[in-house]
């Protein structure tokens, strides 16, 4: 299992997508999995997005990879 943040960047080398989009993308590939068994919201995604800028970058409502890991 991937950490968020991986996870996120596994979805992006695809290409850019919204928070929402990254969420259902990564539930359904069962990138990451929470503690609680819940889906992945997307307010979780844009919060890791604000913590990791140096990997994410935001234009507008996009969300694009600023560099690999």
């Amino acid at each position: 299992m991937l950490t968020l943040h991986e996870a996120i960047a596994v979805v992006l080398r695809e290409g850019a997508k919204t928070p929402r989009e990254l969420a259902d993308e990564i539930n359904r590939r069962n990138l990451y999995r929470r503690k609680d068994g819940r889906p992945l919201p997307a307010n979780q995604v844009s919060a890791r997005i604000r913590a990791y800028g140096y990997l994410f970058e935001r234009k507008e409502r996009m969300i694009f990879l600023k560099r690999a890991l």
